[in-house]
């Protein structure tokens, strides 16, 4: 059972594509890579789909861009985009798997391997993982986007696992049912609860330059699918490449990882050396079973509100390594723990790595205000 990603990229060119949405592409890419272009650099595209990021890295000056994916309708659409911006001979698209280690093998070393939300979907998501890495080029960086298992807690991973294959064999009109069930308890029901328009919050939707429905389509029809941990995955690239995470994103699905050679990587060497880690003293406020609260009120006007839930970015630590992920529910750090954390208000709520309590784990707590 595999979902027809390419189908829905190219309806989602047919349909959606403007110059907005690559605008928007070309701004996240710049955020998350702390850059103004890409002008010298060299960027893979690994699993291309719609070409929209392949072409935002077109329009952001990179001197050569090789886009690919396994599937051909995708490899069709990123095609039609190259054409699109002229046809450009430093950027080539081509078919290929990247779990085929002599395919990766046959690259050249590039500045930027970029893979946004696709490794999770090849059937062998820590082969792909490993594989991804190997065309890295010595203090270049790797840009992927997986879904943390520690965001899918309620329903938890396995269940989502199991609507996925539920919607792959569903007729089309069950399809579309399932798919305004979801948009009903992820936007509807929590955008009412918060006297938000979820009508507004659904024209808005920009992410990557995405729209709406293409990522509810891809999200509820993206199989097969791994989940992997935070800490795991940066465990991870560290054992197999001596990668370090320099950056890190939560999204709506994907978490976002930015992953560097510190030693050789002057740009976030330098980031590093900069980022002022700050000791969170205990005692600390037991809120419930795995959570446990700090008073941050100096940094409220940074923090997390009702309206604007991922303001903050504020990294919490944990021995000195980025604890996890951000922006949880105080709910969802009482029950889980894990390093679930939360910047909200005037307090920062948090959870150990292994739901200890902070006060007598012996372990030390700090923080960076813009991570």
């Amino acid at each position: 059972m595999r979902f027809k990603f390419g189908e829905n990229w190219a309806d989602f060119v047919e349909k959606s594509f403007s110059e907005e949405k690559v605008q928007n592409s070309m701004d996240h890419i710049r955020r998350f890579l702390r850059c103004e272009n890409l002008q010298g650099k060299s960027f893979l595209d690994i699993g291309s789909g719609s070409g929209l990021h392949s072409l935002a890295a077109y329009r952001l000056g990179a001197k050569k861009i090789v886009s690919f994916d396994y599937d051909p309708s995708s490899v069709a659409t990123t095609e039609k985009l190259r054409q699109l911006a002229g046809a450009p001979e430093h950027w080539s698209v081509m078919q290929g798997s990247v779990l085929e280690s002599p395919f990766m093998e046959s690259f050249e070393k590039f500045d930027v391997v970029y893979s946004w939300g696709v490794l999770h979907h090849t059937g062998d998501m820590w082969s792909a993982i490993r594989n991804a890495m190997i065309p890295l080029k010595e203090g270049g960086v790797f840009y992927t986007a997986l879904y943390s298992t520690e965001m899918y807690s309620n329903p938890p991973s396995h269940r989502w696992l199991d609507i996925k294959r539920r919607y792959n064999s569903a007729s089309e009109i069950k399809k579309r049912r399932m798919e305004w069930q979801y948009v009903w308890d992820t936007t509807f029901k929590p955008a009412l609860r918060a006297g938000q328009n979820p009508l507004r919050i659904m024209r808005n939707y920009g992410e990557r330059g995405m729209t709406f429905w293409t990522d509810v389509k891809d999200w509820l029809g993206g199989y097969p699918m791994d989940f992997s941990g935070y800490r795991e995955t940066a465990q991870f690239c560290k054992s197999e490449k001596n990668l370090d995470l320099v950056n890190s994103l939560t999204g709506e699905g994907n978490t976002e990882f930015l992953f560097t050679d510190l030693s050789k990587n002057g740009q976030w060497s330098e980031i590093e050396a900069n980022r002022k880690q700050i000791p969170l003293s205990g005692p600390f406020v037991a809120e419930g079973r795995y959570c446990f609260s700090a008073d941050l009120h100096l940094l409220a006007e940074a923090a997390d509100f009702d309206g604007h839930p991922k303001r903050s970015r504020l990294m919490l630590y944990e021995d000195g390594a980025p604890l996890g992920l951000a922006h949880f529910s105080h709910e969802d750090i009482r029950i889980f723990g894990a390093g679930r954390f939360v910047h909200w208000a005037t307090r920062i709520y948090f959870s150990a790595s292994d739901c200890t309590n902070p006060d007598f784990n012996g372990r030390a707590y700090s923080y960076v205000e813009n991570w």
